[in-house]
């Protein structure tokens, strides 16, 4: 028990990092472009991820929006809305850490900064869910390199959610790395939404998992973001980011209307689909997530009720209701009991 060195504590020199980035963002990003998206003229070509890890160029170029993308918090899906409503050339998205929106003097380069959180519980299960079925072609790419995937005859990820929360919380391997550095070829279930909002790292993807998390600064991210969003609450996340970015909302963002149901949600899921959720699992080993998660909970709190005042302000502002009231109970539920 204890903690681990990660077996990739030092980087990769410097030539062979920068060129396995590269071409892990380039093919990553093309991967990401979903059939929904092919099937759409006006998307066609949306990427999942900039190709370029360069903010302060596409900002230049005149990218206005910059989407911090979490892993497993509905990012993909995220950028194809936004782009159909301010088209992709405008936004700039990588699983990047919250600093890369910002000079050194903390001056953004773009005139919005989106995020999305999701509960935490759900968002770990999520996580091995993901590298458990690797229904990505480009995950078993490189995953497969590693003996990463389900099958192989050296897979290493346990066999089961629990298992690998066992394991993750007697033994974490803490340390920089991506999600294609760690020997089991899967997510850092510590506080990742924190994280993101914390880490500093500008010139490249999210690399941090660590114990503990500087959540001031997280929770200052946070609030300099100017489109917050909830995975639980999508519909209305995008009700919120269309009245902002377009001054306007569309039939269907007025839940007391029957063109409410109308809404057709974006779902990219990277083709994984699982029957079980984590109220399915044993109070223990959601007692080892919420150990885990500790500051990520403080995040999601924070963000749905940041959530819940900018939607009122924008009802207010319309004069449409977007978040009726089972769905705000709903908020509150999962806010309680992050």
């Amino acid at each position: 028990s204890g903690t681990r060195v990660h077996p990739y504590p030092v980087p990769f020199p410097a030539m062979i990092s920068k060129l396995f980035f590269i071409l892990l963002g380039s093919a990553i990003a093309l991967h990401h472009i979903s059939p929904a998206q092919l099937s759409r003229e006006s998307q066609k070509g949306v990427l999942c991820w900039d190709f370029n890890f360069d903010t302060k160029g596409k900002a230049a170029a005149g990218a206005t929006v910059f989407h911090l993308h979490t892993p497993k918090v509905a990012g993909c899906s995220v950028v194809e809305d936004l782009s159909a409503m301010v088209g992709r050339d405008h936004i700039f998205t990588h699983e990047a850490c919250f600093a890369a929106s910002m000079d050194a003097n903390g001056s953004s380069y773009f005139k919005d900064r989106v995020t999305m959180v999701r509960q935490p519980q759900d968002h770990v299960f999520s996580m091995y869910q993901f590298c458990a079925a690797a229904p990505d072609p480009l995950y078993q790419v490189f995953a497969g390199a590693l003996e990463a995937v389900t099958g192989q005859s050296n897979h290493p990820l346990p066999d089961t959610f629990g298992k690998w929360i066992d394991e993750w919380h007697k033994s974490p391997r803490f340390g920089d790395y991506t999600i294609y550095q760690d020997v089991e070829g899967c997510y850092c279930p510590y506080n990742m939404q924190a994280a993101r909002l914390a880490c500093l790292t500008t010139n490249g993807p999210a690399r941090e998992c660590h114990e503990t998390v500087d959540l001031d600064r997280a929770l200052k991210s946070l609030d300099e973001t100017t489109m917050l969003g909830v995975t639980e609450a999508y519909h209305e996340s995008m009700c919120l980011f269309h009245g902002h970015l377009l001054g306007s909302l569309p039939d269907d963002c007025n839940c007391e209307s029957p063109a409410w149901a109308t809404y057709h949600e974006t779902k990219d899921t990277h083709g994984e689909h699982y029957n079980q959720t984590i109220d399915d699992m044993p109070p223990d080993v959601i007692q080892k997530v919420d150990d885990m998660t500790k500051s990520d909970k403080v995040i999601y709190k924070a963000a749905v009720q940041r959530f819940i005042k900018d939607v009122e302000a924008m009802e207010q502002r319309f004069k449409v209701k977007i978040l009726c009231s089972a769905q705000r109970e709903m908020l509150h539920q999962k806010a309680d009991s992050a």
